[in-house]
């Protein structure tokens, strides 16, 4: 079992490594199109970390495979994407509104 972690951790790092340089490909490339709202595109690093630990507590959970079911397999991950949404929206009004407070403090 020991084998299959470490397997699944190193192919979640090194699929986590592609997929963030191809998006940083593809956000380099349409830089004109993107640089006026790339306030909305620099999470995208962090959330490839947070999609990483995902998949690799994923596998582990079921033993270095996928669920049976392809159903079950989706419902983990909306079941995460919903609850990881809700607390990026926490985080950020928790934020906005703490920072707003100690701006008009200060």
């Amino acid at each position: 079992m020991e084998s299959e972690v470490v397997k699944t951790n190193l192919l979640a790092i090194a699929v986590s490594g592609f997929l963030t340089m191809l998006a940083g490909l593809i956000l380099y490339y349409f830089r004109g199109s993107i640089s006026t709202n790339i306030r909305y595109l620099l999470q995208i690093p962090p959330l490839g970390v947070a999609a990483y630990i995902f998949a690799f507590n994923l596998f582990r959970y079921y033993n270095g495979s996928l669920p049976d079911s392809f159903a079950v397999t989706a419902r983990e991950i909306i079941v995460s994407t919903l609850i990881s949404a809700g607390i990026f929206f926490i985080f950020t009004v928790l934020y906005v509104v703490i920072i707003g407070l100690v701006d008009r403090l200060g």
